[in-house]
Formats: structure tokens, C-alpha cells, sequence
């Protein structure tokens, strides 16, 4: 008896992306022009940053899953901005400042949860809660402006008809394809989430492996808020990167990572990404109501998580 072909994640998700492209096509002639599908991945390359941390942090498995990235992306935009102050000689010091307090606070995170015991959801919850504070300590209720001219230029300048953003995105991407595939730390993530004990045995750092783990999202996310200020140029409220917190970990999903850990890889997440996005511009095309839009786009995504709920993904 026949059975029909599994086709890779990924596979799956790119040919969902072009069926959208084709019926945003078909309603509104343009939709899948180069320069709007460009438009689209330019909004769909910071959702690809956030989960590409949000995917090292399933991979390892342990049900791990970050609920604070949101709240890291807000923090990254707001701390780089009041570090760079609009300056574009401050571009490099305010980086390097996101990226060391976002990581503190992500290996804070991955301590509650690898050395005491504390469930992911529980931990970065509680810490979202935290870093929400932290912003609104920062900000005192006043918008930050602090993004350079250099700053939007690297993010939103055009190279050979393209966002900096994209090479951003794309430099990232295979950054963490290698880191994956070709690395001792990416091995021992995926030992990790395929067998923790068998990990430990092997003399894996079971814990501080976890922990870095956390903190490597959360810089990752921070990172993402740092460019996504370029791309907007101020951050009027804390909740600027709220979008991603659940965005990422469907991202993850759709792209083939199984939230029991060991499985999956970051093409799929990328592509996972894109799809979310085209899903919520042809929603917004058709002007379709926002409650009658997410109501269709959360239906979406429920049967877009059901049909990757196999083996070892969700039913585990």
C-alpha cells in the first residue's frame, strides 16, 4: 500500500507562501510585485532575527520556549538609542551595550531555568514583566529618538534594489546555519533536545549549555530591537516588540523545529517567518476587519501548527 510523500518543512512552507502570493495576486493585481514582496520581507526579516534565538532555545530542548523576547526587542531599541543619542559615531558602543545587557538578562533567564528548575514559561514570563519595567525606567514615558542617520541607512538604505535589513538578515542566517551544522555548541544543542540524560552521560554541560542558550536568544532579540529602531527611527511605547514574542515561536514551529527539542533547522524558520508575514498582508488586503483578521490568522496558524504536530513535535 502507497503512501504519500513527507515532504521537509520547509518545502511545505515555501509552497504555502507562494499560493498566498498567488491569491494576493489574484485579489489584488500588484500584491506579488517585486517591490511589494520586497516591502514584505523587509517586515518579515525582524521577525526572522527574533526566532532564530527563539530556535536555538527549542532545539535544546527541555520545553524550553522564550515568552520575554518581545520585551528584549523593545529593550534593544530602547537602551541603543539612548546609548547612541543620535550620533553616528556611537553606533558600534550602543550595539555592544544592547547586546550585553540584553544577553545578562537572557542568562538570567536561562539560570532560573537550568540550575533552578524553573519552567521556561514561567522564568521568562517573570522576566518580560521585568524588562517591561526596565524600559519604562529608561524611557520615563517620554519617546526615544536616539537612531542615527548612519544607523537607518545601514537598516533602510538600498543595495542593488534591497534593504540593508535583508543582508542583515541573510549574514544572520547563514551565521546560524553554520553554527548548527558545523560547530560542537550546535551538536550539543541538538543532543540536548533529543536526549538529555544521554547528553549528560556523553559529558555535556547540560546546565551552563542551557543557560547560554538563553542568553544567546535574548542578545539575539536585543539585536533585532537595536535595527528594527533603525528601521522606525524612534520608540514611542514599551510595547514595540510584543508582535514577536508569539510570531517567533510560530515561526519555529512552521519551520519544522519540534517543540520537544533535538529537530529542525533555521531555513525552515526563515521561511516560517515570510509566511506569517505574506498570511497577515493578504489578510490586510482584502480589508478584512482587524477582529475578522485575527480571528482568520489565528485559525490559520491553528492548522498550520496541527499539520506539523507529528512524531516527535507537539503530540509528544
Amino acid at each position: 500500500m502507497s503512501t504519500l510523500p513527507k515532504f521537509p518543512p520547509v518545502v511545505i512552507a515555501t509552497i504555502a507562501t507562494g499560493a498566498l502570493l498567488a491569491v494576493g495576486q489574484i485579489v489584488s493585481p500588484g500584491f506579488a510585485s517585486f517591490g511589494q514582496v520586497v516591502n514584505m520581507l523587509t517586515v518579515a526579516a525582524f521577525l526572522g532575527i527574533v526566532a532564530a534565538g527563539q530556535a536555538l532555545v527549542v532545539i535544546a530542548g527541555g520545553s524550553g520556549i522564550d515568552l520575554s523576547v518581545g520585551k528584549m526587542v523593545t529593550l534593544g531599541a530602547i537602551v541603543g538609542g539612548a546609548v547612541m543619542n543620535g550620533s553616528d559615531a556611537r553606533i558600534v558602543p550602543a550595539l555592544v551595550v544592547v547586546v550585553l545587557v540584553t544577553a545578562l538578562l537572557g542568562l538570567a533567564n536561562g539560570a532560573g531555568v537550568a540550575y533552578l528548575g524553573i519552567p521556561s514559561l514561567v522564568m521568562t514570563l517573570g522576566m518580560s514583566i521585568v524588562v517591561a519595567a526596565i524600559s519604562q525606567f529608561i524611557t520615563g514615558g517620554v519617546p526615544v529618538e536616539g537612531a542615527s542617520e548612519a544607523l537607518r541607512t545601514i537598516v533602510v538604505g538600498r543595495l542593488a534594489g534591497l534593504p540593508g535589513i535583508l543582508y542583515w538578515w541573510a549574514a544572520l542566517g547563514v551565521g546560524v546555519v553554520l553554527v548548527l551544522r558545523n560547530t560542537r555548541y550546535g551538536r550539543t544543542l541538538y543532543a540536548l533536545g533529543a536526549n538529555t540524560a544521554a547528553a549528560f552521560l556523553s559529558g555535556v554541560r547540560v546546565r551552563a549549555t542551557r543557560a547560554v542558550t538563553y542568553a544567546a536568544c535574548a542578545a539575539i532579540a536585543g539585536t533585532a530591537g537595536f535595527l528594527y529602531l533603525g528601521f522606525v527611527g524612534s520608540v514611542y511605547n514599551i510595547t514595540l516588540g510584543d508582535q514577536y514574542m508569539l510570531g517567533s515561536i510560530v515561526a519555529v514551529v512552521v519551520g519544522g523545529v519540534a517543540l520537544s527539542g533535538g529537530v529542525g533547522g533555521y531555513a525552515g524558520v526563515a521561511v516560517g517567518a515570510v509566511l506569517l508575514q505574506v498570511l497577515e498582508s493578504v489578510l490586510t488586503t482584502i480589508n478584512i476587519q482587524p477582529y475578522g483578521r485575527d480571528i482568520i490568522f489565528g485559525l490559520a496558524l491553528l492548522l498550520l501548527l496541527c499539520a506539523y504536530a507529528r512524531g516527535r513535535g507537539l503530540r509528544r
